[in-house]
């Protein structure tokens, strides 16, 4: 069996069980044990699938710019996710917010790459230019609100545990789509975009009922 099979086998081994773990503390009744317990081995899980997934993306006869994308954007959403849990109140004087920056900083970087390979795409009629701008755009969004977040001097104090919910669903709404993808076959443009729309409505109703507290 040569490499990239190997590589392909254990990413979608930690892809399925990033998955069942993730919709367990997705949801579990949050802070519990169980959130806590299966949400660790989402983060484990779904951080290795993805950085396996990224060289497989390269190799001849597998090219795939769009799941790069997801893998780069996975792997964002879960590094940020987690130090999310950092921003508590009593961790600001202490926290390390160059990390958050560079971190975010680098995901601003991927989103320009990918609207200018969306229209790089222009040259192609059959090209998936819509999805390149599609992921662009939401790396932009998501990035240019961690920026205004690290900058805003007085933050509210459950804004913390809004934005590791948001993040870790972003990281879910990939793993669910690479599922759809690869494990499905599912080939249709709306599989990569419908996903997302669910998920955001699931993240805007628990911002909402944090914003309540």
């Amino acid at each position: 069996m040569d490499l990239v099979r190997l590589l392909i086998i254990a990413h979608a081994a930690l892809g399925g069980i990033a998955l069942i773990s993730g919709s367990i503390s997705m949801f579990s009744k949050k802070g519990s044990l169980l959130h806590k317990q299966t949400g660790k081995l989402f983060v484990g899980s779904m951080i290795l699938s993805a950085a396996i997934s990224i060289p497989v993306c390269f190799f001849p006869g597998h090219e795939n710019m769009l799941l790069f994308s997801i893998a780069v954007f996975t792997i964002y959403c879960i590094l940020s996710g987690q130090r999310a849990l950092l921003f508590k109140p009593t961790n600001l004087l202490h926290l390390k917010l160059w990390k958050d920056w560079l971190i975010s900083g680098v995901m601003f970087s991927f989103g320009i790459a990918l609207m200018l390979e969306g229209a790089f795409k222009l040259l192609y009629p059959n090209g998936p230019t819509l999805l390149f701008y599609f992921f662009g755009i939401l790396s932009l969004f998501f990035s240019i609100q961690d920026f205004l977040f690290f900058a805003k001097k007085n933050k509210p104090a459950n804004e913390f545990i809004k934005r590791h919910i948001g993040l870790m669903s972003g990281a879910y709404t990939s793993s669910f789509t690479a599922f759809l993808l690869a494990g499905l076959q599912l080939k249709h443009w709306l599989v990569w975009i419908v996903p997302t729309v669910l998920i955001t409505i699931w993240i805007i109703y628990w911002m909402r009922k944090y914003s309540k507290t």
